[in-house]
């Protein structure tokens, strides 16, 4: 998919770059009445961006906001239930791929939507598509390797990778509601807007209780969940730590709390993987779960546990919505760019230099002339595991923030 949006969308966008400059002086600007927001890799970078609906929702009070993202991303939308209309690619396969990308364009195209903010940095498919849906204005981040962007994008953004992504997504809609260039008011604008907070019910959080009593974790244990995974997309080996370093983690926090059970997470398809993580433990009381919740359970796990490691991945920033104790494993990306966020986390990763091993400036081409594949952890075993029980240890002394304004 990178491999034909990159061919493929360079031309396109090319194209639709000059037929924009061309129409433009004879397209007369209208009122924002409805804004369609693009996202598509990343349940996380769509957690990460929900400041940016906020404030969409916010500085346009009388607009419908739409969000368009791959089907796999449903769940993390209806979690958020932040945006009035959400549309949704398959790219399952290029039938489906083809089919459903021309039906949101046709629904877009029919809802007559105003403006479209892209929140890919690189990806060419958004403003493809909104092309194809008749969307006047366009709002994304201009690299300078794509000079077709500045004839493209009548707002054009600034990506500052001294910024978290949250930021980073949220200058954009501060330039299309205040046209300030300079950023001169960024920074009390962001102050007003947070991650939205979600408090699971009573009910929920005793039915994920008495389905984890079927794996013997009594309602009464105290709960840690690692997360051993990350996205297979990019460079997947050079983001995890050594199998047996998890595992020697669950063992120390076992050993440190009296009722502890350890909950490695995952999806279906990383069954296999996190069982072969918790055969290297050595206590009985650390389980495998991957596989056996769904999102929204998994929501309340991590608003039930005491303490949740993440690799840098999209349950980690899941858990930044119930504000757990979170401690994010960075092993190739930077934490300055993707930390989680709430009132209790730590951030971990190798000697500066190390990382990133992709960015935004390489294309995410990971170890630029290596394919991701043959990239190593060799950064990541630089990191020892007394530093993450180190941050461990002051998070549990840490007691609970309190939220009164239900944001984080």
């Amino acid at each position: 998919m990178r491999r034909l949006d990159r061919v493929l969308g360079d031309a396109a966008c090319s194209v639709l770059a000059t037929a924009h400059r061309i129409r433009k002086p004879f397209v007369a600007a209208r009122p924002i009445r409805k804004i369609v927001v693009m996202k598509f890799f990343g349940m996380g970078s769509i957690i990460v961006a929900s400041r940016s609906l906020a404030a969409l929702r916010d500085r346009f009070p009388e607009a419908e906001i739409h969000f368009v993202t791959f089907k796999s991303n449903e769940a993390i939308l209806d979690i958020l239930g932040m945006t009035d209309r959400n549309h949704y690619v398959d790219p399952s396969s290029p039938q489906a791929f083809t089919k459903t990308t021309l039906a949101v364009a046709r629904d877009l195209r029919r809802a007559k939507c105003d403006l479209v903010l892209d929140l890919e940095f690189f990806a060419k498919f958004p403003l493809v598509l909104g092309s194809l849906a008749g969307i006047p204005q366009k709002a994304g981040f201009y690299l300078t390797s794509e000079s077709w962007r500045r004839e493209l994008l009548d707002i054009t953004g600034f990506y500052n990778s001294y910024f978290h992504t949250s930021d980073i997504f949220l200058s954009l809609v501060y330039l299309c509601a205040t046209g300030d260039y300079y950023y001169l008011g960024f920074n009390e604008f962001a102050e007003k807007y947070k991650y939205p907070r979600i408090h699971p019910s009573e009910l929920e959080r005793a039915a994920l209780r008495n389905k984890l009593a079927g794996l013997g974790i009594k309602s009464t244990d105290s709960l840690f969940v690692i997360n051993a995974n990350t996205s297979p997309d990019l460079a997947p080996e050079a983001r995890k730590w050594p199998k047996e370093r998890y595992a020697q983690l669950a063992d120390e926090l076992i050993a440190g709390t009296p009722n502890a059970r350890v909950c490695f997470i995952g999806a279906p398809n990383e069954r296999e993987y996190v069982r072969s993580v918790v055969e290297h433990c050595k206590s009985p009381r650390a389980h495998s779960i991957a596989g056996d919740i769904n999102l929204r359970e998994l929501l309340v796990l991590f608003a039930e546990s005491k303490l949740v490691v993440s690799n840098d991945s999209g349950p980690m920033h899941l858990a930044c919505l119930v504000d757990a104790p979170i401690i994010g494993l960075f092993f190739a990306d930077s934490p300055t760019l993707y930390a989680p966020v709430g009132s209790r986390v730590r951030s971990v990763a190798p000697a500066l230099y190390s990382i990133p091993l992709f960015s935004v400036y390489n294309g995410k081409d990971v170890a630029v002339g290596k394919p991701s594949n043959e990239v190593g952890n060799a950064a990541a075993c630089t990191v020892p595991l007394e530093t993450v029980m180190r941050e461990a240890r002051e998070l549990l002394a840490l007691r609970p923030a309190l939220s009164v304004t239900g944001q984080v």
